[in-house]
C-alpha cells in the first residue's frame, strides 16, 4: 500500500489518498507504517480523529494522505451521506476489503430508542453506499486475503475485477512461505463404558445391508454425538478415521 501510494502521488495531479480500515488498531498500525515512509510519500499522512475532521480533510481542493475508519461515514440522520468531493483524483484504499465494504441495497432493521426498546423499523444501507455518496467519482481499491463472492456480499462486485492475485502456490515458489503439507490424523476420544457399547453396536449394524438396520445405525450415531460432543467434532472424527468402525477399534 505504501509503495502504491508513492507511485500514485507521482502519477496523478496532487491526488488525495484515503486509507480505510474497520478497526482502530488496524488504522493505527497502517498509519504508523505510512508515517515511517513520509519521505517516499513526499508528505506527512494524517489520521482522522472524528467525523467533522474527516469532512474537513476531504473537502480540500487537492492532496493529502488520510487515514480513517469506515464507520465515520455513517450519516448523522437519514440514508444519504453528504457529498464531500466530486474530484476524480481521489483514491480510496480499503484494507480487509471483505468485511465491511458492502451494502448498496436497502434493508429494514429494528429501530430502537436509547433504552434499547424496539419502537419501529427503519431502512438502512451499508458503508459502501455511504462512501460513494461522499466520494462519487473516487477510485476504489480493495486489499483482502479472503475475497467473498456470494449473492449479497461480493467483493468483486464492489471493487471491480481482480487487479492481481497472489496465492499460496506463488508464495511458495517465491520462497515467501514454506511449503504446506496436509496430514490426516486420528482424533483421540475418551469414551465411557456406555459410549463404547454404543460404538460396538453401531459397528455391528453398519455391516447390515437392510434399511431397518440402517435406520437403527442412524439412531445409534445420534446417541454417540450426544456423548462425544458437537456434530462438527463428530464430522471431523469421521473424516480423520474414514470409517466409524476404525474409530471404535482405535479408541
Amino acid at each position: 500500500m505504501v509503495f502504491y501510494t508513492g507511485k500514485i502521488v507521482l502519477a496523478l495531479n496532487n491526488p488525495t489518498i484515503l486509507v480505510i480500515t474497520d478497526r482502530n488498531d488496524l488504522d493505527d498500525q497502517l498509519f504508523d507504517t505510512f508515517a515511517a515512509s513520509s519521505q517516499l510519500l513526499r508528505q506527512e499522512p494524517k489520521q482522522v480523529e472524528d467525523r467533522q475532521q474527516l469532512k474537513e480533510l476531504l473537502k480540500v481542493a487537492s492532496g493529502g494522505v488520510i487515514f480513517t475508519t469506515i464507520q465515520k461515514f455513517q450519516p448523522e440522520e437519514g440514508n444519504v451521506y453528504e457529498t464531500l468531493s466530486e474530484r476524480r483524483n481521489i483514491v480510496v484504499i480499503a484494507d480487509e476489503a471483505h468485511r465491511t465494504q458492502y451494502g448498496f441495497k436497502a434493508k429494514t432493521v429494528e429501530d430502537k430508542n436509547e433504552a434499547g426498546e424496539v419502537v419501529g423499523q427503519k431502512i438502512v444501507y451499508g458503508f459502501a453506499k455511504y462512501m460513494r455518496d461522499a466520494l462519487p467519482n473516487a477510485t476504489y481499491l480493495g486489499f483482502t486475503g479472503t475475497p467473498i463472492e456470494s449473492t449479497d456480499v461480493n467483493t468483486p462486485a464492489v471493487f471491480g475485477n481482480y487487479v492481481d492475485i497472489y496465492d499460496i502456490a506463488q508464495a511458495v515458489e517465491d520462497g515467501a512461505t514454506v511449503r504446506i503439507y496436509y496430514e490426516s490424523r486420528l482424533a483421540k476420544v475418551q469414551l465411557s463404558d456406555e459410549g463404547r457399547k454404543l460404538v460396538a453396536e453401531l459397528d455391528e449394524e453398519l455391516d447390515q445391508d437392510e434399511l431397518t438396520e440402517t435406520q437403527k445405525a442412524k439412531t445409534r450415531w445420534t446417541q454417540i454425538e450426544a456423548l462425544i460432543g458437537s456434530e462438527k467434532r463428530i464430522q471431523n472424527i469421521a473424516q480423520d478415521c474414514c470409517l466409524v468402525d476404525v474409530a471404535a477399534r482405535h479408541t
